[in-house]
């Protein structure tokens, strides 16, 4: 009885200890890891920054939409009621079990994830009354991009995607969370960092379902800037009408076209056909959607009028016409004949017109686009010389623009061809640069490759009297307030080196083109469209070497002639007949531009007396 008596005098002795310890020594380590129970640090997620067109029409929205999501931490921790939860919320989300639970256990335990793709109306209903019974779950507001019309401005505003693992490694050190999205192509991947904004955060208290009960402390979101874009929603819409009902009319199903402000370098259009609906990828898409996408013979993921490469045809021979002139090998008075083929070393080298055409100075043969006229010019410049000038008009260079994947095109010369020679000796002849490259690229033809933006940064320079200008796609940037944070400068980045007067000769060959009495004029005519300007049609060839090649379609401009204020860049892929094809895109487009020209200066206010 006495041992028993000692027994619990002694149980009672110790708890009484481990209360003590428990009420003065552990007490605040007990309350702090209460606290981090119930109080937990959510990020407030910026506003991403929303897009216009240069006149302030909004090309994206950041549009509310609802989503499911856990916090890790708050999971039960009896492993058989977690394994329960996650195979509900697994059923909910759309996500594998394994994929679901590999991702929260990397995640912050006390931060809510989401989870799943957005929810509609009725599965939000239909989860909230699943929520009770669903530890640390909840559904929360977010934002979601919605774009307005991607086949016309999707290539230019592109797309946000969730981070992969790439991103991550990449961006974690910003402040980026795991479920946070990022620019992933067009001016949404270039201007992230402008778009973006700062995320904030809060200290909220939760009760036991997770549910918000009270805002301890808060670091609001600073929102991203908004960006103006130089681009005219309504020139970029009927400029993709224009090459839409041109590649239909022709049965062709490819193309690009770039219109440029020549004095300033803003992009004014920018269109790549086929388009491809970039909402499928901020809401999620599928795999069926994405491998239709992939698959697509038409390429509609690839942004032709940055990425596409192409050889340029005689839009060229402005070029070889500049170096000729410029290096006294011809005047503009030269003349020299146009028969229907030439022959160099053994190998017979065409014009597009079977019969001889006669001897004509270079304005001519740029208006009737003799071939054989500039084989005599390219020879007598060189590869090397007639590679510096097509250089200095910035071929060959990737020009700097708001949006990745800008490619350069090529300039060869015999540098290039030896290194690029598949030979195993570089020193045999199939290596060698002869004379038929040489006058081949005096042509566009050769290795020759360029761009649709490439092509309009270049005949803008013959526009400007030779100032080759960085292009930019950003007008202004303003904050969340509409304070101006920034407005964009033309740059000049090089000149062509050749005289007023050298250039004024090729110009005046690009305006012979597209007047009486070469046929470049009825397409005018028939739109009711001055030709004001300058132009030139070119039908490359590509995929070999010899005749009957399939062909692409090209078309420069520039407009007024006197003081050019547009230039452009038409080009269809596949096409046989620049004049047929591509000529008369370009002839819609401006049909349009003067149109909408006349309406602004009607209803200008009269100046005051």
């Amino acid at each position: 009885m006495v041992a028993a008596a000692m027994f619990v005098v002694l149980i009672v002795g110790v708890l009484s200890v481990k209360l003590a310890q428990l009420q003065i020594y552990d007490s605040s380590t007990l309350a702090g890891l209460a606290r981090a129970n119930t109080v937990h640090r959510v990020v407030l997620e910026a506003d991403r920054g929303i897009v216009y067109d240069r006149h302030g029409v909004a090309l994206v929205q950041n549009t509310p939409v609802s989503g499911l999501q856990v916090v890790p931490g708050d999971l039960p921790t009896d492993a058989r009621e977690r394994a329960a939860e996650l195979a509900t919320l697994a059923t909910l989300s759309g996500q594998p079990e394994d994929r679901l639970e590999s991702s929260l256990a990397a995640a912050d335990p006390f931060a809510p994830v989401r989870v799943g793709a957005d929810l509609t109306e009725a599965q939000v209903l239909a989860i909230n009354e699943r929520l009770p019974s669903l530890a640390g779950a909840s559904i929360a507001q977010h934002a979601v991009r919605t774009y307005v019309d991607p086949p016309t401005f999707g290539h230019v505003i592109g797309y946000v995607g969730p981070l992969d693992d790439a991103d991550v490694k990449r961006l974690r050190p910003r402040g980026y969370q795991n479920d946070e999205v990022v620019g992933k192509v067009g001016v949404e991947a270039g201007l992230e960092s402008t778009l973006r904004g700062i995320n904030g955060w809060a200290d909220v208290e939760v009760d036991a379902r997770g549910q918000v009960v009270k805002t301890l402390a808060i670091q609001p979101a600073v929102p991203g800037h908004a960006v103006y874009l130089t681009i005219d929603s309504s020139l970029q819409t009927a400029t993709a009408q224009a090459l839409a009902a041109g590649l239909r009319r022709d049965g062709k199903t490819a193309g690009a076209s770039v219109v440029i402000d020549p004095q300033s370098g803003e992009v004014l259009a920018m269109v790549s056909l086929p388009g491809y609906d970039t909402n499928l990828f901020t809401h999620g898409i599928s795999k069926a959607d994405y491998d239709r996408l992939v698959n697509n013979p038409d390429r509609p993921l690839l942004n032709r009028a940055i990425a596409g490469q192409y050889a340029p045809g005689s839009t060229f021979k402005m070029v070889t016409a500049t170096a000729g002139l410029q290096e006294g090998k011809i005047t503009p008075s030269t003349m020299l004949g146009c028969p229907s083929y030439m022959s160099y070393n053994g190998w017979v080298y065409h014009n597009w017109a079977s019969y001889n055409l006669g001897y004509m100075n270079v304005a001519k043969a740029l208006a009737v686009s003799c071939d054989t006229f500039f084989y005599q010019v390219a020879a007598m410049v060189g590869d090397v010389t007639l590679a510096r000038y097509a250089r200095a008009f910035g071929f060959g260079q990737a020009k700097s623009i708001e949006m990745p994947g800008v490619a350069p095109g090529l300039v060869p010369d015999r540098i290039w061809k030896q290194l690029h020679c598949s030979a195993p000796d570089i020193g045999t002849d199939v290596c060698r640069w002869t004379l038929g490259d040489t006058i081949t690229f005096g042509i566009g033809q050769s290795a020759l490759l360029t761009t649709p933006l490439n092509q309009a940064i270049y005949v803008a320079a013959l526009a400007n009297g030779g100032a080759v200008l960085e292009p930019t796609l950003v007008h202004q940037v303003r904050d969340a307030s509409g304070q101006v944070i920034s407005t964009q400068q033309g740059q000049v980045v090089g000149r062509v080196p050749a005289s007023t007067a050298n250039l004024m000769a090729v110009r005046e060959g690009m305006r012979q083109e597209i007047n009486r009495p070469y046929n470049m004029n009825y397409w005018f005519r028939a739109a009711g469209v001055p030709a004001d300007g300058g132009g030139k049609t070119g039908t490359a060839q590509w995929g070999g070497s010899g005749l009957n090649l399939p062909t692409h379609a090209w078309f420069v401009f520039f407009a007024p002639y006197a003081q050019p204020d547009i230039a452009m860049s038409i080009f269809v892929e596949r096409g046989e007949l620049s004049e047929v094809e591509a000529a008369p895109i370009g002839v819609q487009i401006m049909k349009f531009y003067n149109g909408s020209r006349a309406a602004v200066h009607a209803s200008a206010p009269d100046p005051p007396a």
